[in-house]
């Protein structure tokens, strides 16, 4: 089923699940087996909010990214801004800067592109998801075992992996067509191979996946122009040369290539731009990993390092930026050398520099490098006494060229990057991140009921911020700068204390307090004072109270109550007092999250599977965001943007036989989403409201009861809801808002086969 619970078929708990007694039993039980404490443990009898959803569960839903999860877990809220353009947030968590949930593609963690302003949180890399173990997501902090970037939790996605007793093969085809909107498709293909028996195989995915378009440019006239495409896959080779070593090697591959799917609210028309020039995103992802598992008997060891190599081109239309500031106005103001006076001949020149970028977008090449080392040592068995410990250390360094790229105005089409006469602004940013920590958990069982954890994380990081602009624009008040340089770093602590009473197998107590935090930096900002440039970690406290039962024997129950306090946020804003005012990230202000999760999932008759999840989450700041630094809009009370205060999810799925070889199917999905903002303050003129949502998928099928053959036809968005999951509004916008959504109604059939 696709609620909190699903059941999880013996051979695919098997492949990870290797400590305790218990965890062996799972496989009578059919019960999931999860690795989010890094030892296996038994879903249900795993102490924190933790929603579990089996790859075959992804697969009656028609889950392609990790964005579908949000039907799956409560609090899981992604602001989408198409591929590579994705922010996750769990539990209300969320502010600029580096990630505050922590994304894990099996044993490697993933990062975005700081960007332009220090947001790696807004780019995070989405594989796709096929050929899937199960995906983890915990909620709340999860600093001890994850580190930084887990201040809200952690997203695991776990791929299927090699198996060397036997050849499998699997195919799956979507064809789709969007309402007003153009036809697509994706495929996405699985093979195993046993090379030697029992000791090495390999496994390979591969996908390809033509969006389909949606979006008109009523501007210029054009259709759909977010038709892009991606494909990828990836390579899996498992080594087994005794019964206690394994080494798994593995290397991802995405690449995506596609207009913005952004649409302008002030054209009147939904899914309408008028954009001038281009806008998009060209994003490459190439993730290495190798990962080494030793037995030892009462100590397992798990080495694992991964490697990050990613180019994306961030390319955003900015035309309106510049409309209006065409006159002698416009040349008084933005002339700076002349002191605000513009002679003819200063009027001409100023005339000819802007009328040119009246057609021309924001072009930013950027690439990111990072190594990830973890090395830990877990206990295993049956012992009362349990723990983990480790070391981990990452290197992480990114480039990011940002370029104000001339276009033809005929067309809108860029010219040509490689020519400087075509870049109106030119700025570099160099930003390497060193982290290294070593962390320890430890959880003792007394009586064979209570269970007592402590954790602790001791970090240290190390951030060193560097740029120059080669080309000045007026428009920016921005001038050419040779490159400075600046560092900050930081060392601490973070805790955690877990207590739970398991009184039956199927009634499980537990409360919980808490740390995460994630590093500071240094600002991007050129020319800011010394004092200024550094900003610290900020860091919370969870504390949380749950309960996971079983009242009857298919019937699961689940219910958590937290308070988040989080101090020193690192907050977007401008410097305070006179002087000239720069924008930047500082510390300043706090907030507090309370909520209540509630999931629930029964198999209530032979054949059907039902499942319910629901979130309320109530966060606002509980200061001002102003201190002696600087001078954000968010005061007492706001509300964090992005965060609806109710959420929930619905799914039903029922089989039922139709001959001995042959079986129906038919699912439904359903989601609400509250409503939001895009910013914190009521007063903020960019501010936008991003209204509630309903979206509702049905699927209806024949397969074969073993899953070897299946063929469904689907519509997603079934009642051709608006769906809009990000609205906002900025200077480079010119004041308009823009909008990222769902598509709208979309019918599809899918065709899938499995071979072993």
């Amino acid at each position: 089923m696709a609620g909190a619970l699903a059941i999880l078929p013996t051979a695919s708990w098997a492949q990870e699940a290797d400590d305790s007694a218990g965890t062996e039993a799972a496989a009578d039980s059919g019960e999931i087996v999860v690795t989010a404490l890094k030892r296996g443990t038994l879903l249900q009898e795993t102490p924190l909010a933790i929603s579990a959803v089996t790859g075959a569960s992804l697969q009656n839903a028609g889950t392609s990214s990790f964005t579908d999860l949000t039907r799956n877990a409560p609090s899981l809220r992604i602001v989408d801004g198409g591929p590579g353009n994705r922010r996750v947030i769990l539990r209300g968590v969320t502010a600029a800067g580096e990630p505050t949930v922590g994304v894990y593609y099996d044993e490697a963690v993933v990062s975005g592109s700081v960007g332009t302003s220090s947001d790696a949180a807004g780019s995070t890399p989405d594989l796709r998801l096929f050929d899937v173990e199960r995906a983890e997501v915990l909620r709340g902090p999860q600093g001890t075992l994850y580190g930084s970037g887990s201040m809200g939790g952690t997203l695991r996605i776990i791929y299927e992996k090699p198996r060397a007793n036997r050849f499998e093969a699997a195919f799956s085809g979507n064809m789709t067509s969007v309402k007003s909107g153009d036809v697509g498709g994706s495929m996405d293909a699985m093979v195993n191979v046993p090379v030697i028996d029992d000791v090495l195989a390999i496994r390979a995915v591969g996908n390809y996946n033509q969006f389909a378009g949606y979006v008109d440019n009523v501007y210029r006239g054009y259709k759909d122009i977010n038709d892009g495409h991606s494909y990828g896959g990836r390579l899996l080779t498992r080594f087994t040369p005794t019964q206690d070593l394994t080494i798994d090697l593995g290397a991802y591959y995405e690449k995506v290539a596609t207009d913005s799917n952004r649409w302008i609210a002030e054209t009147g028309i939904k899914y309408a731009t008028d954009g001038r020039s281009e806008s998009g995103n060209y994003d490459e992802n190439k993730l290495y990993n190798a990962t080494l598992t030793y037995d030892f008997g009462s100590v397992a060891l798990t080495a694992s390092t991964s490697y990050t190599d990613r180019f994306r081109t961030v390319v955003g239309d900015v035309s309106d930026t510049f409309n209006g500031r065409d006159n002698a106005a416009g040349c008084a103001r933005y002339r700076l050398k002349n002191a605000g006076v513009c002679d003819a001949a200063t009027l001409a020149s100023y005339l000819a520099d802007t009328r040119a970028i009246l057609f021309s977008s924001l072009y930013q090449p950027q690439t990111v490098k990072a190594w990830s080392n973890e090395v830990r040592l877990s206990s295993t068995g049956d012992s009362p006494f349990n723990w983990t410990a480790g070391l981990f250390s990452q290197d992480r360094k990114t480039v990011v060229r940002s370029t104000l790229l001339l276009a033809d105005p005929a067309t809108g089409e860029l010219k040509d990057f490689t020519n400087p006469a075509n870049i109106a602004y030119d700025r570099t940013i160099n930003d390497h991140l060193k982290q290294k920590a070593a962390f320890a958990e430890l959880s003792y069982e007394f009586f064979d009921k209570l269970t007592v954890t402590g954790g602790a994380r001791y970090y240290e990081y190390d951030k060193t911020v560097g740029g120059r602009i080669d080309r000045g624009q007026e428009h920016y008040v921005s001038n050419v700068t040779p490159f400075t340089e600046a560092d900050s770093k930081e060392t601490g602590v973070i805790l955690k204390g877990n207590v739970s009473y398991q009184h039956s197998r199927d009634f499980l107590v537990y409360a919980q307090a808490a740390q995460g935090f994630r590093p500071g930096g240094v600002n991007q900002v050129i020319g800011l004072p010394a004092a200024l440039a550094a900003y610290r970690a900020d860091s919370l406290w969870n504390y949380e109270i749950g309960v996971k039962t079983r009242p009857m024997r298919n019937v699961y129950f689940n219910l958590a109550a937290y308070q988040i306090d989080w101090d020193d946020l690192q907050v977007s804003g401008r410097t305070s007092g006179a002087g000239s005012v720069f924008g930047l990230i500082s510390n300043a202000g706090a907030a507090r999250v309370q909520g209540l999760e509630v999931e629930l999932t029964a198999d209530p008759l032979p054949g059907l599977s039902l499942g319910l999840s629901a979130a309320y989450t109530d966060a606002k700041l509980t200061e001002d965001q102003v201190s002696t630094v600087v001078v954000s809009n968010g005061r007492k009370g706001d509300r964090l943007a992005y965060v609806p205060r109710y959420s929930g999810s619905l799914s039903a799925e029922y089989k039922w036989a139709l001959s001995s070889t042959l079986e129906g199917m038919a699912r439904l999905d359903a989601t609400h989403t509250g409503d939001s903002y895009s910013t914190l303050s009521p007063n903020d003129t960019f501010r936008r409201h991003v209204p509630s949502n309903e979206l509702v998928n049905i699927r209806f099928g024949l397969q074969q009861p073993d899953g070897e053959w299946g063929v469904s036809v689907f519509v997603n968005n079934l009642l051709d809801d608006t769906g809009i999951v990000s609205s906002g509004s900025s200077s480079n916008t010119g004041g308009k808002t823009t909008i990222n959504s769902v598509a709208p109604r979309t019918i599809g059939i899918n065709i899938r086969r499995r071979f072993r």
